[in-house]
């Protein structure tokens, strides 16, 4: 899933995952040139994405939309996040950082449904490595727990909007996390897809309300919509290290 955000702030906020609950640390540094471990790209592409299905309840998706409505109503996603000019029957629409008001930040506003994700996220880094000393596994020596969050965004694509390269990978992040947010039936084409080591896509055909959580250095794209429109909550993990918009 694409992802595009703004320059690093000098004081971040991180949330740091826990078994049961986010824990919100303020931490204040100079940006990194370099990322702690970037993933291995080899190693990424043999990995499996994970899908919880239905995770995410009608009233979660109600939180997420309400932050999402305040983000709107806070500014013009053209101002607040310049690439949408770029974009091109899709926009990106942020829920996550200092610059936004507290009721259009996930983080503030839902973080029952933040922590559900990133437990999700945190059970999935177990069959990519991490934490474990497993060399083959693209996550060993990451400890999934202590990762921080890099962007939370809400998607919006239009007919003929998608993400066609089929060598994308979110560069720099360890963990993303995608959730279809509105009904299946409200669009056609749109499939997340993975493009997989034996040269072949997979297709992952989604319902509203399911997670699919992947090593962000696997290769995935979106085929294009081709009537109506469809939503998604994407957000990445990350070490830190690297100017946010660097993807």
């Amino acid at each position: 899933e694409p992802s595009t955000a703004g320059y690093v702030n000098a004081a971040v906020s991180a949330a740091t995952i826990e078994a049961e609950t986010v824990v919100v640390t303020k931490k204040k540094k100079d940006t990194e040139s370099v990322v702690p471990n970037y993933v291995d790209l080899n190693k990424a592409q043999m990995s499996r994405v994970k899908i919880s299905r239905g995770l995410i309840t009608e009233s979660d998706l109600e939180d997420i939309f309400g932050c999402h409505k305040a983000a709107l109503e806070a500014g013009d996603p053209l101002v607040t996040n310049p690439q949408n000019k770029e974009h091109k029957r899709k926009r990106c629409t942020f829920l996550h950082g200092q610059d936004l008001p507290l009721k259009a930040q996930l983080l503030s506003q839902a973080p029952r449904v933040l922590s559900k994700l990133l437990r999700a996220a945190v059970g999935a880094s177990e069959d990519w490595g991490g934490g474990s000393s497993t060399e083959a596994l693209p996550l060993a020596g990451i400890d999934c727990r202590r990762l921080s969050i890099r962007v939370v965004e809400l998607w919006e694509y239009e007919p003929g909007g998608g993400l066609v390269d089929d060598y994308h990978f979110d560069a720099g992040s360890i963990i993303t996390i995608v959730t279809l947010v509105n009904d299946e039936n409200d669009f056609s084409g749109g499939t997340f897809r993975t493009f997989e080591a034996d040269g072949n896509h997979e297709e992952h055909h989604l319902k509203r309300g399911d997670v699919v959580c992947f090593v962000s250095h696997k290769y995935h794209n979106i085929t294009p919509v081709l009537t109506g429109q469809r939503k998604s909550l994407v957000i990445e993990l990350w070490e830190g290290g690297l100017p946010m918009w660097c993807r």
